[in-house]
């Protein structure tokens, strides 16, 4: 990395270097993460303001908008060349910031073209490879667009697909099963799932209607399974997103592997139970069995890295629950699984606390705030969300051009996740 690197340091095979952001954006760093066994390098931006993700950065960076512009004045791009899952999450911003403009283009893969324009008409979609004849007056990841516009959804749907919902007809619940997050990387087998596993659940619930919504060739490898002759096999009638997306959009529920279905689910209001790998992705935070990004998803969680079987078990108890329920899956979302705790970490990572409260936590310094957070667990799991507000709750500000600051706010959210999902996790 260039000179201007704040803070770096080694864990395991991983090398991490974080500094200021070479396109002279406030409250962003340039990180790079290299592989000292292979020499991968990823590069990449973080946002405290939108601090649950990273963003691929480009060789010459895009013009981030930082003022708002007369009401559509000006034209916009927005760069959506992220995976499927993490365009459909940050779609929920898209026709606010929109609407802000006279012209908006959103450049993205071919497969999500008919899916976004189902949503919104009136912005054009465009292929990553397709030239422009005139270009826009502000270029903007979609990564960033949380940054620049509140979330109206408050976690309800915000997708439409053109397919209704089949009106119920032998009373038998309707499960879709999703397992691959990704054909190639270490995102495959950090947060995929072996198929055989669902094995025992089928056997159990022969009562339920199991769909397979995995797109691509990886569906194929039902057919050769004696115990999965019943599961409808839908992901090879997928041409695209959208039929993706309508194909969820006719279950009772969703279980799948942290991946684009469970983000259309949770976009479209299907319940959907989320697997997820330990590390996981930064958005899901720590422990919490629930996510203000989606209200009908649950969140599943590996309690030992790269140990699915815990997992399995939940599920089990979960499909017992609903099933004892006559089918009601709603009442199962509404109440999560083991009375597990739903802690206010919005209200609580953005109220500061009251000082003449006797557990009121006090800090002097930003170092010293940091090791509150990483040492307690209700503040880690409030900081890891609201990692800026929650520092100035506890009364350590950090500003947008102290690269210092951010650099060790980002290296804490690291220790606190344990790593990042699409690497070798930084401790076991």
């Amino acid at each position: 990395m260039a000179s201007t690197s704040q803070l770096h340091w080694v864990v395991g095979d991983l090398r991490i270097s974080v500094g200021p952001s070479s396109s002279d954006q406030p409250w962003s760093l340039d990180v790079d993460v290299t592989r000292a066994s292979t020499g991968q390098v990823e590069s990449m931006l973080w946002d405290a303001n939108a601090p649950h993700g990273l963003i691929r950065r480009e060789v010459r960076p895009q013009a981030l908008q930082k003022r708002a512009p007369a009401f559509r004045e000006r034209d916009l791009l927005i760069l959506a060349d992220q995976g499927v899952g993490d365009i459909v999450q940050q779609w929920r911003y898209v026709p606010s910031v929109a609407r802000q403009f006279r012209r908006v283009r959103v450049q993205c893969r071919p497969e999500l073209q008919r899916l976004l324009r189902r949503q919104s008409p009136e912005i054009e979609t465009m292929a990553s490879g397709e030239s422009r004849d005139d270009s826009a007056d502000v270029h903007v990841s979609i990564m960033r667009l949380g940054s620049l516009s509140r979330d109206s959804s408050r976690g309800n749907a915000y997708l439409a697909t053109h397919r209704p919902k089949p009106a119920p007809g032998n009373g038998r619940l309707r499960v879709g099963l999703n397992w691959i997050t990704s054909n190639v990387g270490v995102a495959a087998d950090v947060k995929s799932l072996p198929p055989v596993l669902f094995e025992h659940v089928l056997r159990d619930y022969p009562g339920v209607d199991w769909v397979s919504v995995q797109w691509g060739d990886d569906e194929r490898w039902l057919s050769r399974q004696p115990w999965a002759a019943t599961v409808e096999q839908l992901g090879g009638t997928f041409a695209d997103v959208a039929d993706l997306a309508d194909g969820i959009a006719g279950l009772d529920l969703l279980i799948s592997s942290d991946s684009a279905p469970a983000h259309l689910a949770g976009a479209l209001g299907v319940p959907v139970w989320t697997l997820l790998s330990r590390p996981c992705s930064w958005r899901w935070g720590l422990v919490s069995p629930t996510t203000p990004l989606y209200s009908s998803m649950r969140l599943v969680r590996q309690t030992k890295q790269g140990d699915w079987s815990g997992v399995m078990a939940q599920i089990h108890r979960m499909l017992a629950s609903i099933l004892r329920l006559s089918g009601q899956v709603n009442f199962l979302l509404a109440r999560p699984w083991e009375d597990m705790p739903l802690d206010a970490f919005d209200e609580r990572a953005t109220s500061r606390p009251d000082a003449s409260g006797g557990n009121t936590i006090r800090s002097t310094s930003l170092d010293e705030a940091l090791r509150i957070c990483r040492e307690n667990a209700d503040w880690r799991a409030a900081f890891v969300f609201y990692p800026i507000a929650l520092l100035e709750a506890l009364g350590v500000p950090v500003w947008g051009r102290d690269y210092s600051g951010l650099a060790k706010v980002f290296k804490a959210m690291v220790d606190c996740h344990e790593g990042f999902s699409w690497c070798t996790p930084l401790r076991n």
